[in-house]
């Protein structure tokens, strides 16, 4: 008789309850936040079953986070607020058992300064992270984060947002492949479709958790969905007609009304590896009791949602599960991927079982993603940089220019005659001297740290592509399962051109994950 693996507890395959939420706690600006939040906390203490790892998003004010320990320290003892950036990054991680380690990761492209109304640059967004203890002995890591948000219908940030995927992707990977429990989860302002998703469930090396329980979800939500199936069957956390901080009616309709704009930004990514879900759903839907709340924006009628966003609620069992894995790569790719793909793919599964298995200790197999969506994310890069450098170029000009015109003005002001000619001149040098100073600062610090930041994410990409390539065969005309073990195609091929604009609602037909 064969002794319990370390993943084993009594013989018996432990399974954790995980938590993820977008509070929108944000002081001064979001309505109701101490009623809201002291709601999360008490409908989290009083889950059941009760949460073993809570990760929160935008739980910015620390005297909320202290409430919030109050409440649920009974079942979650150990808890870490991160701090982060000028205000704070809002993230917060809490844990039934010890948290051994935790740091707080800065994305090193987040936002610009200039834009300060929305903030981002200045939280000093990042993934916190922490090192939990199970009681089986395996480390789950546990990756807390908060994405950049589109804002524009042409999406400037898309470029940060993808790096912003790729760093939390290295750090999942990273994980996994010291054979600890990874976990992902946050606000990620994505699509299934998107490119970012893309790159944290293949170079990540881990599943959508959604899409791992439900394979057959549609990327995209068909005409004319109802809000309850936005919910239940699409997994929609956004948007929906049914959080009164987005409802266009003066109350909450129906769930049956149709919900053109609901969609899922909120995610908890899992290791197949080591894990697998037993069950997942939308959370923290039912509004809370606002008395003051008597109509307009955020509810009517005496109520309100708890935040703007819904909660994504998953147990975890803490041992993979092949076969969900498989249903998820075949359900991927419809009627479109070939006999002998889907035999390749296969194939694949029972040779990762087998190396898993036999092979014990040594470097698992390797994930890549495809050489063509390596090269639309280069391009990406390539496109926003030369954005970015016209800027910078244009901002030092301006700063060196008003170097020029402040010598000018103030000769001007020494032999004019007039008082009043003076004070003008004066004055326009004040102003050329302070926007010259400001392009100045701006240029030389926040864009030439971008730049660099962008020229590091390319050099990396084309590190990492020439791994992709020799993992996928130079030339091979074999199907595209090796790397990512993901079959990608269009009509008739095996290996599939994948097309997008470059959008948050970019668009392509794919196997999300590996099996």
């Amino acid at each position: 008789m064969s002794a319990a693996g370390p993943s084993q507890i009594n013989g018996d395959i432990p399974s954790i309850r995980v938590f993820g939420m977008n509070c929108w706690g944000l002081k001064y600006i979001a309505k109701h936040r101490e009623a809201r939040l002291n709601e999360v906390s008490l409908r989290i203490a009083c889950a059941s079953p009760s949460f073993d790892i809570v990760a929160l998003q935008e739980f910015w004010v620390y005297a909320d986070y202290e409430n919030l320990r109050a409440k649920t320290s009974s079942i979650l003892p150990y808890g870490k607020f991160y701090f982060s950036g000028a205000i704070g990054g809002g993230l917060v991680i809490l844990s039934k058992w010890p948290i051994e380690q935790s740091s707080m990761f800065r994305y090193p492209l987040n936002g610009r300064p200039t834009a300060f109304w929305r903030g981002d640059w200045y939280v000093g967004k990042g993934v916190a992270c922490a090192a939990v203890r199970h009681p089986s002995g395996k480390t789950i890591e546990v990756f807390n984060t908060h994405l950049h948000a589109p804002y524009e219908k042409n999406d400037s940030y898309l470029c940060h947002r993808t790096a912003q995927a790729w760093e939390i992707a290295k750090l999942l990977r990273g994980a996994v492949q010291k054979g600890h429990i990874a976990i992902g989860l946050g606000d990620f302002n994505m699509i299934p479709p998107s490119l970012a998703h893309r790159i944290i469930s293949t170079h990540g090396l881990v599943s959508d958790a959604w899409l791992s329980a439900n394979p057959t979800t549609p990327s995209i939500a068909p005409p004319k969905t109802d809000a309850k199936t936005n919910i239940e069957v699409l997994g929609a956390t956004c948007d929906s007609v049914l959080n009164t901080w987005r409802m266009n009616t003066p109350t909450l309709p129906p769930p049956e009304t149709e919900d053109p704009k609901g969609k899922r930004l909120d995610y908890i990514f899992h290791a197949p590896r080591y894990s697998s879900v037993q069950d997942i759903k939308v959370g923290m839907t039912e509004p809370v009791s606002m008395p003051s709340q008597k109509g307009g924006k955020g509810g009517a009628g005496g109520y309100c949602s708890l935040s703007d966003h819904f909660s994504v609620e998953v147990t975890l069992s803490l041992a993979p599960n092949r076969q969900q894995q498989r249903a998820l790569a075949e359900a991927r790719n419809p009627d479109l991927v070939s006999n002998s793909t889907l035999s390749s793919v296969a194939g694949a599964v029972r040779a990762e079982e087998a190396q898993i298995t036999n092979q014990v200790g040594e470097r698992e197999y390797e994930q890549y993603l495809p050489p063509t969506i390596i090269d639309e994310i280069l391009e990406l890069v390539a496109k926003y940089t030369k954005r970015e450098k016209f800027e910078y170029n244009w901002r030092l000009s301006h700063f060196w220019g008003s170097l020029v015109a402040l010598v000018g003005l103030h000769v001007g002001v020494w032999w004019s005659p007039h008082n009043g000619v003076s004070f003008a001149l004066m004055f326009v040098a004040w102003v050329v001297a302070v926007t010259g100073g400001l392009d100045g600062l701006i240029g030389f610090l926040f864009m030439g740290s971008e730049l660099r930041a962008l020229r590091e994410f390319e050099e990396e990409l084309k590190m990492y592509r020439r791994l992709a390539s020799e993992a996928y065969g130079a030339g091979s005309s074999g199907p595209d399962v090796l790397g990512s073990k993901t079959a990608l195609v269009t009509s008739g091929t095996a290996e599939g051109a994948f097309h997008s604009s470059n959008s948050a609602v970019e668009v392509r037909i794919d196997v999300y994950e590996s099996v």
